[in-house]
């Protein structure tokens, strides 16, 4: 789906620039139309907050922080949050997805930003509401960056995974629960980056799934495509009273899957 969608995104861009024309709005031309047909979609910050830099130090390691400004209660949660870079290659970063279980929606990654653009987060309450906050970034070149790390190291680490609890302070140490970080060691080839090495351009290879259980209870999942940067990280939320086992799951697009573990 990922894949199918960019191409769809290349050929409007590429009219459009053909025709000498101004630049396209692509989230209300392309992306909305495709991902919520006949959706009504509040743009506020009662729901969430998405936080980036206005210029990205390092296009593919930009730091994104979407911050729930409600609490996960079983009446009324966060389902899922959509996030999007609208002028990248694939401009559905992921789809993140939390229960009550989460201490708070909030979620914290880097992505690639392959030039300048808009970044939006629309989450999608359990009641069918959605919410949009979006972010403008000055980036350029993050999805087609030539590989910098050695192949063979890098396949030699691959599926290292860390998962755990983070000391909560200033915006962390609200009631938002128990802050959890969970690391991947992965390149996440993009499919448009050249390796100087070999003088080819490395196929796609990433992580596509993560799953997040607490004591077997789904927490936290996402299903993520090439714009999440090499070693993936997520920071995310436990409940407050959390305990038992947590677990990790995590795929990648060639079927390797790995699983971490920790004991609260």
């Amino acid at each position: 789906m990922f894949r199918t969608f960019s191409c769809l995104l290349v050929l409007l861009c590429s009219n459009v620039s053909h025709a000498q024309q101004s630049s396209v709005d692509i989230w209300a031309t392309l992306l909305k139309p495709h991902h919520f047909p006949d959706v009504a979609i509040i743009e506020d910050a009662s729901v969430i907050e998405l936080s980036t830099p206005y210029r990205s130090e390092d296009a593919a390691f930009t730091p994104v922080r979407i911050k729930a400004r409600m609490a996960q209660t079983p009446e009324r949660y966060i389902e899922t949050i959509h996030l999007f870079v609208d002028a990248n290659p694939e401009p559905k970063v992921g789809t993140f997805t939390f229960t009550p279980a989460a201490g708070s929606a909030d979620l914290a990654l880097r992505i690639r930003i392959d030039r300048y653009t808009d970044v939006r987060a629309v989450a999608v309450l359990n009641t069918g509401e959605h919410h949009m906050a979006t972010s403008y970034v000055k980036a350029q070149g993050g999805c087609a960056i030539p590989v910098a790390i050695d192949y063979k190291e890098a396949m030699s680490g691959l599926g290292k995974v860390q998962l755990r609890t983070l000391a909560a302070d200033g915006e962390d140490a609200a009631d938002n629960g128990i802050a959890t970080q969970l690391r991947v060691r992965h390149p996440n080839f993009t499919g448009m980056q050249m390796d100087y090495k070999i003088y080819a351009v490395r196929p796609a290879h990433y992580v596509n799934s993560v799953r997040v259980l607490l004591n077997g209870e789904p927490v936290m999942s996402a299903e993520t495509g090439i714009s999440v940067s090499e070693d993936p990280s997520f920071r995310f939320f436990l409940g407050p009273q959390a305990s038992g086992e947590l677990s990790a799951e995590i795929t990648d697009t060639k079927g390797n899957s790995w699983t971490e573990k920790l004991t609260l």
